[in-house]
């Protein structure tokens, strides 16, 4: 075997990365990442050393995993809430933009971790004081996502301003990384010119892509190699990321620019049809290279150094106020649209420090501006904020009341919209109107429906509970009117959207926007279509009994890929009623096959549907 391979290492790295989430079971609010670390400080030269320092295979995979980890937080990003950082109102009044608040938040925090990593340097705690500010100024999107999600908060303006100041602070922290790793290395030079480069291949595949995804020759390829063995989707999301990667050496800046704007291409190309992709390149990635880089980090972590240099000791501590005191003061600027809990909350979920931080170190050692000692500190530093800030976060974030039925708001009880509405409420719906019309105002109070009398933009879609709510569905027979409506709830992030389409040349427009839209002469033979299939359905749709319900689940069962329906066997009495696929609604056969992704309509009894959705989401 050649010299410096060693499985064995690798072995024991990958069966410790194996048991961490099984020993973190029991305590949800230690992140994975830090449990990571910790068993690689276990494993490591500070503790038992069972792994081979300096290990070729070990170090290949890990630097991998870092490329992998720099990708998934391109990938993470959610560019939409760019256009979603509208201007609210409070009481009619118009509050400053998310958006503004959120790059205000953010030049804020350069003020003050500028000025801290000066200080820490002048006193001689650190040898780089703009590394350290830059340490200071990154957050962690992975864990601001999933707090804000487990506090039902990430859909509101308090949720989507917290969110564009985590983007902000990955994105412009990891560009002035890459900057000043440059400047460091070869000083002020045109070369620094070449990380242009990057942001111009970053355009070039982002309009290639989608001038050449609308194809329906490239769709129909994408869509018939997209599973089994092709895994064509995974594989161009591999390759691109290498291409970005072997770039970024090419012009000799540091990979994370490189691995990260890969991933935002990804994320700009996906729609809400691709979440089979980000959940294979998840488990790829979280399931193997990522944990070995961390793993990793944590096996060449120096406690003893550490334990040596009080100085560096001091450091740890030190930081992690001093990451608060960045964030929270810099998160002031908040309290010009939420009260001072929000506030303060929203500053501590900021200071959440682990990926990009730990990254930054790994940097900070490779160039010489961090030494060992440092780069441990900042290892503790990031593993306190991201165990202890959430909590802190949390105890202050403003309750959520979950609901148990959501509204559905209704645009227009014009046309079908009043007798939606009342089939919606035969199975026990909340509706909810906006209406344009003052004249159908009235009619729908005498149905005793909440009604608004409203255009239906932004401000008085919120005012409707648009973010609290199950469905929009907009029935005006104005198309203009409709798309108007429609990309306004986009913009304030509501994901189930419904359209009627009344001239069939605008489906596009639609479907562009990511909204489900149909046309009336679909749907009638769409679900006529149905009952000739099924004699059983009419009754089922007829039906005003609470038992049974109408839902969607999404095929995520790789048992059932590339197998007939005819070969599922359903649950009681349910039924697909269609199949959304690529944009497209289709009427399903026995013989048709289905695909992971698959969005199925799925009519049958409440008790039933619980039973298919265990089926078909695995």
């Amino acid at each position: 075997m050649e010299e410096g391979l060693s499985f064995s290492s690798l072995l024991i790295v990958a069966t410790a990365a194996f048991f961490v989430p099984i020993i973190l079971a029991r305590l949800p609010a230690v992140p994975i990442v830090v449990g990571e670390i910790l068993v690689g400080i276990a494993i490591g030269r500070s503790g038992f050393d069972l792994v081979q320092h300096g290990d070729v295979s070990l170090e290949i995979l890990s630097e991998i995993g870092f490329a992998f980890l720099m990708f998934l937080s391109g990938l993470e990003i959610d560019f939409s809430i760019l256009n979603r950082g509208k201007t609210p109102t409070v009481d009619g009044k118009k509050q400053p933009s998310l958006l503004s608040t959120a790059v205000l938040s953010f030049v804020a925090t350069l003020l003050i971790a500028v000025p801290i990593g000066f200080a820490l340097a002048y006193f001689g705690l650190v040898e780089d004081p703009w590394m350290i500010a830059f340490i200071l100024s990154a957050t962690s999107l992975g864990v601001v996502v999933p707090v804000l999600k487990q506090s039902g908060l990430n859909t509101t303006n308090f949720g989507q301003s917290v969110l564009l100041g985590a983007l902000l602070a990955d994105f412009v922290t990891m560009l002035m990384i890459t900057v000043y790793a440059t400047l460091y290395s070869t000083g002020l030079t045109l070369e620094i010119l070449l990380i242009g480069i990057l942001f111009i291949a970053f355009l070039f595949t982002y309009r290639l892509g989608i001038s050449q995804i609308r194809r329906p020759v490239v769709r129909r390829l994408i869509e018939r190699l997209e599973f089994a063995t092709s895994q064509i989707k995974v594989r161009g999301s591999l390759a691109l990321m290498l291409a970005f990667v072997a770039l970024a050496q090419l012009v000799d800046v540091e990979l994370i620019l490189g691995a990260f704007l890969a991933g935002a291409v990804i994320s700009l190309l996906s729609s809400r049809h691709d979440a089979g992709l980000h959940e294979k390149l998840d488990a790829i990635g979280y399931g193997f290279f990522i944990p070995i880089f961390f793993v990793m980090v944590g096996v060449e972590f120096n406690f003893p150094l550490l334990l040596e240099n009080p100085q560096a000791l001091l450091l740890a501590p030190l930081l992690f106020l001093l990451a608060i005191v960045v964030k929270v003061g810099a998160g002031l600027t908040f309290r010009r649209l939420f009260d001072w809990r929000s506030t303060i909350s929203a500053g501590l979920i900021l200071s959440t420090h682990l990926s990009i931080t730990i990254a930054a170190a790994a940097i900070g050692v490779r160039m010489g501006a961090i030494s060992e000692a440092t780069n441990a500190a900042v290892i503790l530093m990031a593993a306190l904020t991201a165990t202890v800030c959430p909590l802190l976060a949390n105890t202050l974030l403003p309750e959520q009341k979950k609901k148990e039925h959501q509204p559905f708001l209704i645009y227009s009880a014009a046309n079908l919209g009043l007798q939606v509405g009342q089939e919606l409420r035969k199975h026990g719906q909340q509706v909810v109107y906006i209406e344009p019309e003052k004249r159908l105002v009235d009619l729908v109070r005498e149905e005793n429906f909440e009604v608004q009398h409203s255009e239906g933009d932004a401000d008085n879609l919120q005012k409707a509970g648009l973010q609290d709510a199950h469905t929009l569905l907009v029935l005006s027979g104005d198309d203009d009117r409709n798309y108007a409506v429609a990309r306004a709830a986009v913009d304030l992030g509501l994901e189930n959207i419904l359209v009627m389409v009344h001239e069939p040349t605008r489906l596009s427009d639609f479907r562009d926007l990511g909204v489900r839209a149909t046309t009336p002469t679909m749907l009638r033979p769409m679900m006529l279509a149905s009952m000739a299939r099924n004699p059983d359905i009419f009754e089922l749709l007829t039906s005003t009994s609470d038992e049974r319900d109408i839902r969607e689940f999404v095929m995520r069962n790789p048992v059932f890929a590339k197998r007939p329906i005819s070969e599922l066997v359903l649950p009681g009495d349910s039924l697909i009623l269609t199949i959304h696929r690529d944009g497209e609604v289709r009427v399903p056969h026995g013989s048709t096959r289905l695909n992971l992704g698959d969005r199925l309509t799925v009519l049958g009894e409440t008790d039933s549907l619980q039973a298919v959705q265990g089926l078909l989401e695995g």
